[in-house]
């Protein structure tokens, strides 16, 4: 799931992108200019953006421009634009520009879910990089003596930054607690297929994980039993229980999980959590280096 701004003047062909977009399980963000679409953009830091061309008040172009011009905080957010304009110069003037993909109208839904989803993909694997990039430099630095007092008092200010993985079916609107992950400076990746997180856990290397007790192949129970049988799970584990599912019995103690929540998730409690898991590993890891 991603938060989206879709930029679109015609009321018809934004509905129609919006509902598909949805059906996905993306929040969707609508405005009808370029100029309300550069608001919504910096007010809710979305994940993608969708934008029309052709529009009053601040077209694609002007939108475009003033994002990559003035706002390099969203360097890495993919843009893409949607238009009538199907000649191939203007597809290049538009990459030109600085866009990440150019679909025409009238919209191919199935184009552009592909291209959504690579778009996002791609990003998530940038971030992946960036992060392991991050992790070389501070070793770099960690072995500068001019450096070594101000990382110890970094250290005091902050608890570890984690790695968390949330497996969640694609019906379950975890935005608000998506957002708060993001926002709190900790790695954050999605996915919605239990098999998909069993098959790639020893790469991902998870500190926490959170997960749905439906994904969109396996119940999360069926997860953990499989990797059990795999080894230990060395990460702290969290059963995200949706709404419609009752009550029973033994639902406080699950085995393999350290904790379950109800959705709509309580951000500010499980912030919380983060933080003093967070804290604990800082706090292990400075005793090991220590010893």
């Amino acid at each position: 799931m991603a938060k989206i701004v879709c930029v679109e003047d015609e009321p018809g062909i934004r509905e129609d992108i919006v509902e598909a977009l949805e059906m996905q399980g993306h929040k969707i963000i609508e405005a009808e200019n370029g100029r309300e679409g550069l608001e919504a953009i910096l007010r809710e830091r979305p994940d993608l953006t969708i934008s029309d061309i052709t529009m009053p008040m601040m077209d694609g172009l002007g939108l475009l421009g003033e994002i990559r011009a003035h706002h390099p905080e969203f360097a890495d957010m993919p843009f893409l634009f949607l238009s009538a304009l199907a000649d191939r110069k203007d597809q290049i003037f538009g990459r030109e520009l600085g866009a990440d993909e150019y679909l025409t109208k009238p919209v191919d839904f199935e184009l552009m879910h592909v291209v959504v989803k690579a778009k996002l993909r791609q990003v998530q694997r940038m971030q992946v990089q960036k992060d392991r990039q991050l992790l070389k430099m501070y070793g770099a630095l960690a072995n500068m003596p001019i450096l070594e007092e101000e990382i110890k008092q970094q250290h005091q200010l902050a608890g570890r930054r984690l790695h968390i993985i949330c497996v969640a079916a694609d019906d379950m609107d975890l935005t608000e607690m998506t957002d708060m992950i993001k926002s709190s400076g900790h790695a954050l990746y999605c996915m919605n297929s239990g098999r998909k997180f069993i098959e790639a856990v020893d790469i991902l290397a998870p500190d926490l994980l959170l997960i749905t007790f439906n994904t969109e192949d396996l119940q999360a129970p069926m997860v953990m039993k499989t990797l059990l049988e795999q080894g230990s799970i060395p990460y702290q584990k969290i059963l995200l229980m949706p709404p419609s599912l009752p009550d029973f019995p033994a639902m406080g103690t699950l085995p393999t999980f350290d904790q379950h929540i109800r959705i709509p998730v309580d951000c500010q409690a499980l912030k919380q959590q983060i933080d003093l898991l967070s804290q604990q590993l800082k706090d292990t890891e400075d005793l090991l280096e220590a010893g």
